[in-house]
């Protein structure tokens, strides 16, 4: 398998358990028109994002949470070659952050699974999160190019497919802990849930989907290898007056890497996210 040799996930892995913190990954739209998202992208990481997650608008894709939705929608008139072209300028400007792509079985119906691989490969992508890993484009596949095969797992997949899915992920998963992006969980109950996956988890895992603010991190960080905000960064983008809009999402961002910081006792304990 040809794997590229520069292994950002890897690092950003290695990196967070020398300091005693969990992943924190940012989803934004590239081509949504709210704010320019290599800027953006550059602020959250400045602010304290290690990963950037991105999600390529193509004309039949059509998200089932509401707000990357929306922000897809926003991002209707912005064509994939152009999207592609802000994840270039997105790898320019932050060389050493990972950087995943959001995959939906439609994103690969319209783009075509070869011309996706190439195009992620050749913009600097390092892994591309399967929303459907049987969906036209299987982990192995992805694997076999050297990008990072990181298949979404939803709350109740069938055991034996998930092993099988764990085993032909490099780095990570992503564990979802509801059955759609920007779902409210329970407050009470979202480490219940994380605790949940990771107790069968075979592989570390990013957790996603409803997680909003610092209380959800906190009560998920000990579980997972990181966590995913994607909603709520688009939602408050969106609510925020466009001068406001980077100040917004740096000052977001501290807070909720701050929260990814896990306590003495959980360090001693060790978790499960490994």
């Amino acid at each position: 398998m040809a794997v590229s040799p520069v292994d950002r996930i890897g690092a950003g892995l290695r990196a967070a358990d020398l300091r005693g913190d969990r992943l924190l990954a940012v989803y934004l739209t590239l081509g949504d028109p709210l704010a320019d998202p290599v800027d953006l992208a550059v602020t959250v990481a400045e602010a304290g994002a290690d990963v950037i997650e991105i999600g390529i608008p193509t004309p039949t894709t059509r998200p089932r949470g509401a707000d990357i939705a929306a922000s897809f929608d926003r991002a209707r008139s912005c064509p994939p070659e152009r999207a592609w072209d802000q994840a270039r300028a997105l790898r320019t400007r932050l060389p050493d952050v990972p950087v995943l792509a959001l995959v939906y079985p439609s994103t690969v119906a319209d783009l075509g699974a070869d011309a996706l691989l190439a195009t992620a490969q050749e913009s600097g992508v390092d892994g591309l999160v399967l929303t459907d890993p049987h969906g036209g484009l299987s982990a192995e596949r992805v694997a076999a190019t050297g990008l990072s095969a990181i298949p979404l797992l939803l709350p109740g997949a069938d055991p034996v497919r998930r092993r099988g899915l764990e085993s032909a992920a490099r780095h990570l998963t992503y564990q979802a802990l509801a059955e759609r992006t920007g779902e409210r969980l329970d407050p009470d109950r979202v480490g219940d849930f994380a605790a949940a996956a990771a107790a069968t988890a075979t592989t570390p895992f990013l957790a996603g989907f409803g997680i909003r603010d610092e209380h959800d991190i906190r009560a998920v960080a000990p579980h997972a290898a990181g966590v995913v905000i994607g909603s709520a960064l688009c939602r408050g983008v969106a609510a925020a007056e466009p001068p406001a809009r980077a100040a917004w999402a740096a000052a977001a961002v501290r807070g909720w890497k701050a929260a990814t910081v896990l306590s003495g006792t959980e360090l001693a304990r060790g978790g499960h996210a490994r």
